[in-house]
């Protein structure tokens, strides 16, 4: 039989078959069709070998719309990041992903790109899809409560006060984990100056990598030195170049996200110093990349197969009890060294990284 055709349908396009369209190719009723699709029992094999011909002939997918008015379910989980483009967002999404058996909801993406009014948009929508579940990476989008108050809902890498205390959440230990590093560059290595190359202070985990910075160094004793409020690696290249230019050899490097790092890396290339020799560097972030210059660095790596699996059970709870009070979990960060602060020797002179390395 020909795909069906319908006169509300855009020339050069089918209409989605229907049920009606199954139960007349397989020469069954409509109810019949229904009880296939549903897997109730009862149905003679034969019958449903038919049914189910019919679903193959005809491409049927269903009407999600329709199901989710039957079932109060859309289907869909949200799930909304800062920013694509970095590597630890994008090992989320695949983690969360992952844990999305096939009979589970679908995953809905949206990239915030760290706007307000983007993450805004993303939540209107989701919201308007009726989505069973939201997993977001907040940037301050006005609706984030109203959500929070609608749809089961876990905030995960960072927060913001409207939701801190009102919703389920997964964080990371950032200043717990900033301090270790800190701390090693200081104690183990000795050093009396250590640089902060620092992302937007307003995001709660770099103010967070912050606060560690600033709790070793005034411990010790020693000056804060500073560069933040960077969004992109050629924005911190350039504030660490100013930054850096003011510091006597050999001197540390804390950076609070992978952008940072390569920042840093191009304002160290620029200037031409040399780790560990003269700059002794630390992050957090899983800095991947960082390979192809034959350094592997001291950082801080965020267990996204943890976070994910955290945020998923969060998740469920919350769906089958909404009643629930909210509830904090905290991810301790693992602690990675490496060449980049000298504790592993380099087996090779290292690649030094352009003005324009990104991550």
């Amino acid at each position: 039989m020909s795909a069906p055709t319908d006169a509300g349908t855009p020339r050069g396009l089918r209409r989605p078959a229907r049920l009606v369209d199954l139960a007349e190719h397989a020469g069954v009723s409509t109810k019949t069709v229904s009880r296939v699709l549903n897997g109730e029992a009862y149905v003679a094999p034969a019958m449903r070998a038919k049914v189910m011909a019919a679903v193959d002939e005809l491409a049927y997918v269903g009407d999600a719309a329709a199901t989710g008015l039957r079932t109060k379910r859309s289907g869909f989980i949200g799930l909304i990041i800062p920013d694509v483009r970095n590597g630890f967002f994008a090992l989320l999404t695949r983690a969360i992903e992952e844990r999305l058996a096939p009979t589970s909801p679908t995953l809905l993406l949206g990239d915030s790109d760290e706007e307000a009014d983007q993450e805004e948009r993303y939540l209107r929508t989701f919201r308007q899809q009726r989505v069973d579940g939201l997993i977001v990476l907040p940037s301050g989008a006005p609706s984030l409560p109203d959500a929070v108050s609608e749809i089961p809902t876990v905030i995960v890498d960072r927060t913001v006060p409207s939701v801190r205390k009102s919703a389920d959440h997964v964080l990371a230990g950032n200043r717990r984990a900033a301090e270790r590093l800190v701390g090693h560059l200081v104690a183990h290595h000795g050093l009396s100056q250590v640089a902060l190359l620092a992302g937007n202070t307003a995001v709660s985990n770099v103010r967070d990598r912050q606060s560690g910075y600033t709790r070793v160094m005034n411990a010790a004793g020693l000056d804060l030195h500073v560069s933040a409020g960077h969004t992109t690696p050629d924005d911190a290249a350039a504030g660490a170049l100013e930054l850096f230019s003011t510091l006597t050899p050999p001197f540390g490097v804390f950076t609070t996200n992978n952008r940072m790092f390569w920042g840093a890396m191009a304002a160290i290339a620029r200037l031409g110093l040399h780790i560990p020799r003269d700059v002794l560097v630390t992050t957090i972030d899983s800095i991947g990349e960082a390979t192809v210059t034959g350094l592997k660095p001291t950082q801080g790596v965020i267990p996204v197969q943890t976070v994910a699996a955290k945020a998923m059970k969060l998740l469920s709870e919350r769906t089958e009890d909404p009643t629930l009070p909210p509830r904090n979990v905290s991810v301790d960060i693992d602690i990675e060294f490496g060449t980049t602060c000298g504790c592993i020797p380099l087996t090779r002179a290292p690649l030094m990284m352009g003005p324009l390395a990104g991550p």
